[in-house]
């Protein structure tokens, strides 16, 4: 973005004092500064995947409801611009809008205790929006409608695209794995949608976090939140922790778990379906790319990755599938 553009959107803002742009994090999806007016400071967030006026309006409905809810962690409250709203529109028709900034540090992978906060955080998130009553419709399918949501791709259009790289051809064996195991998942969706529905994050992880010592104190990033089964919101969040050693996966998840099971429990029906849910979640996110390749959005380095990630992903999670219900069942289980 040009100084003068960047210059032009900020000036549709009141301010306490002169505004400056100074250094800070910026988003992956999104491009993001920070806006520096008197003793306050902000996040300025241009919307660089969409136009949907509908999503950044859906997103501030549950930003706003959940400050005024006071949940127990705080989130990025939207600024309203000179006229009275809180979505800004650029010469390019980009989508804009202002947010108030948390204090704080990016939590890590690394510290025991913010993998436990982690989790206490996605139960507490869970909980406030399970008690939030919004008047808009969700904008994303729940994960479980992936055959749907991906049909042409997956009936049609995979093939050639696994064919179309020497990346891909060269990890044959893991994508042959991959396309194996959206067939396979066929038979246990039925299930999975009589499962508890709410109001999800739906991209809960580290990034979209901010700590302050050992703890998570914020929540950001509402963009994709949507209706779906209510147990997705821990699946998404623990996606992260399958790297490394054994022993590593296995504290990671434990932690994690131990976190969200001190704040809520799941149903029976939940806990079982979760090595799915797992799975379900990497295919989702292998399909969503491989079409953004076929788009030419990404490149096939890109993508071969997530084919490394989702084969590993998948296996570990077959391989491992009753140990992994047995944590589940412990510290996740509602008692009767």
């Amino acid at each position: 973005m040009k100084d003068i553009e960047l210059a032009a959107l900020i000036e549709q803002y009141r301010f306490d004092g002169q505004w400056k742009v100074v250094p800070g994090d910026s988003g992956m999806n999104n491009t993001t500064r920070m806006i520096k007016a008197g003793d306050e400071r902000y996040v300025l967030r241009v919307y660089n995947n969409h136009r949907d006026r509908n999503i950044v309006a859906l997103e501030h409905q549950v930003l706003f409801a959940l400050d005024r809810q006071q949940p127990g962690f705080s989130v990025p409250v939207p600024v309203e611009n000179r006229s009275r709203d809180t979505v800004s529109v650029l010469q390019d028709g980009a989508l804009a809008a202002l947010y108030r900034y948390i204090p704080g540090e990016r939590p890590t992978v690394q510290h025991k205790e913010h993998i436990r906060s982690l989790g206490e955080s996605a139960a507490r998130v869970s909980k406030a929006l399970r008690g939030m009553t919004i008047s808009h419709k969700p904008i994303y399918d729940p994960y479980y409608l992936l055959e749907e949501t991906y049909s042409s791709l997956i009936r049609h259009e995979l093939p050639v695209i696994l064919q179309s790289s020497e990346q891909f051809i060269a990890r044959a064996d893991k994508a042959a794995a991959i396309v194996n195991q959206v067939k396979d998942l066929s038979r246990g969706l039925p299930a999975v949608k009589e499962l508890p529905h709410q109001w999800i994050h739906g991209d809960l992880n580290f990034s979209n976090t901010v700590a302050d010592g050992e703890t998570i104190i914020g929540v950001l990033d509402f963009e994709f939140c949507t209706v779906d089964v209510r147990a997705m919101e821990l699946v998404v969040a623990q996606i992260d922790f399958f790297k490394g050693e054994e022993s590593e996966i296995w504290e990671r998840l434990r932690l994690f778990c131990e976190g969200y099971g001190s704040i809520d429990k799941l149903t029976l029906a939940e806990v079982e379906v979760m090595p799915l849910l797992i799975k379900l979640r990497m295919l989702d996110v292998f399909l969503h790319f491989a079409g953004r390749y076929k788009e030419g959005l990404d490149d096939a380095a890109l993508v071969a990755g997530f084919i490394d990630q989702t084969y590993q992903i998948c296996e570990w999670v077959d391989r491992n599938e009753e140990q992994l219900l047995t944590l589940f069942r412990h510290e996740l289980l509602k008692e009767v």
